[in-house]
């Protein structure tokens, strides 16, 4: 062995340093790299633990939109959890790994599996909006919570099928010392997927599913909200509504602007690697890469609760009152008066299915990226037809004269008789 050392007239520290880099990163390096990391790690879990307890502990907020919003949480704090130590462990010691092989397997399962969830969580909410907004009757008969449950449950199962194959091919790799000798080196240890067929383009795969193919469907349905909104201008909007519209504007491009900005370094660094990956000099130019699409991919998991705060007042205090412990009775009678104000004021106006009014109440919230508001959305898909059964209460006893009653006293009750009636039944009923 040291005879053949000799031969090489190189180290084995040196020999593994000009396959694998060095042991450690520079200082100057790992050091903002781990005050970044545990700056996006505090808030992000901190964010979306809080994000979780204010769905979990008021019953008012357990909506389909919202139980999308705990989905995606659960999906960020599981990645912060789990992937983001072992990467910034990684920093500190690139090898030999000394984790085993279930972690090493474990972690690229966990990463993809979340990542995958996230992305089709969004697209699934994001269809959710765009049914509310451009066809509400349509999204009535589809909303639930068994629904959305049933919703979730389905991409958290596909999410980790899809995941498989790459914690079948990460495994724990060896290099060979003296180079074609056959002997591994335990030194030379290092978690990572090298070896995938040439015929099983992997990489590819997961970019165009679970990225570009998103990001055309998100495109598409916000512009198509975004247009079916502004085409409302016209339609004798107060300066509240127009306020809200422009919000709701704001909110469709911080969507989709967050998804790219966020997820595209990952995949870019990810093709990179399989194309460019024997070009001269491109390890060194990869390792900045590797920096910059890290940061960005954990930053997209800390993102959400800064945009509900940002844009959502209602969510901001129910955040406040969580945090100290404080009751949201006040909060939510609050919203209440509020909601029923505006719809007194809506009263007159003659409302369609896709009137700019119904809109600015559907789509109080919407998708992030990683996503946007949070509890301002559904009051219900049917609010306004609610408000007017709760008006006419009294001539719910009358059985089914509430429907003659509700239309005659109110010009809403065209846009869903059908709708109407069903609803004063269980209004009836629940007297």
């Amino acid at each position: 062995m040291n005879a053949t050392i000799e031969e090489f007239n190189v180290t084995l520290q040196e020999y593994l340093e000009s396959q694998l880099g060095v042991q450690t990163l520079p200082l100057h390096v790992v050091v903002p790299i781990t005050v970044l990391y545990a700056l996006i790690s505090v808030t992000g879990i901190v964010g979306n633990v809080v994000v979780c307890m204010v769905i979990a502990r008021h019953p008012n907020m357990h909506t389909a939109t919202n139980y999308y919003l705990f989905s995606l949480a659960v999906a960020d704090v599981t990645i912060l959890v789990f992937g983001l130590p072992n990467d910034l462990y990684v920093y500190w010691h690139q090898y030999p790994w000394e984790l085993g092989e279930g972690l090493c397997k474990f972690r690229a399962l966990i990463s993809e599996a979340t990542s995958y969830a996230s992305v089709l969580t969004i697209v699934a909410f994001s269809m959710e909006r765009y049914l509310a907004i451009c066809h509400p009757l349509h999204a009535y008969t589809m909303t639930g919570l068994r629904r959305a449950s049933r919703i979730i449950a389905a991409i958290w199962l596909v999410s980790l099928a899809c995941a498989i194959p790459f914690a079948l091919f990460t495994t724990i790799n060896y290099l060979d010392f003296p180079p074609g000798s056959g002997i591994q080196i335990s030194e030379s240890a290092f978690c990572g997927m090298l070896n995938v067929p040439d015929n099983f383009p992997l990489y590819e795969t997961s970019s165009v599913v679970f990225f570009l193919l998103p990001m055309v469907i998100l495109v598409v349905l916000y512009t198509r909200m975004g247009l079916l909104i502004t085409r409302r201008h016209g339609l004798g909007e107060s300066h509240r509504t127009n306020k809200s519209r422009k919000s709701i504007l704001r909110m469709l491009a911080a969507v989709v602007v967050s998804f790219f900005i966020c997820w595209a370094p990952f995949h870019l660094q990810r093709l990179l690697y399989v194309y460019l990956s024997e070009m001269d000099g491109f390890n060194e130019y990869n390792e900045w890469i590797y920096h910059i699409t890290g940061c960005f991919y954990y930053f997209s998991s800390t993102v959400n609760p800064i945009l509900y705060n940002v844009m959502s007042a209602k969510y901001r205090n129910a955040f406040k009152a969580t945090l100290c412990g404080a009751s949201m009775a006040t909060t939510m009678a609050a919203s209440v008066r509020e909601t029923s104000l505006a719809a007194s004021k809506r009263e007159d106006a003659r409302t369609t299915p896709c009137s700019s009014s119904w809109l600015s109440r559907q789509h109080a919230s919407s998708s992030r990226v990683r996503v946007t508001l949070l509890v301002e959305e559904d009051a219900s898909l049917l609010e306004p037809i609610v408000l007017i059964v709760q008006k006419n209460a009294a001539a719910a006893q009358a059985g089914k004269r509430l429907l003659a009653a509700v239309s005659e006293s109110d010009e809403h009750a065209r846009v869903a008789p059908d709708i109407i009636a069903n609803t004063a039944n269980t209004a009836e009923s629940s007297m």
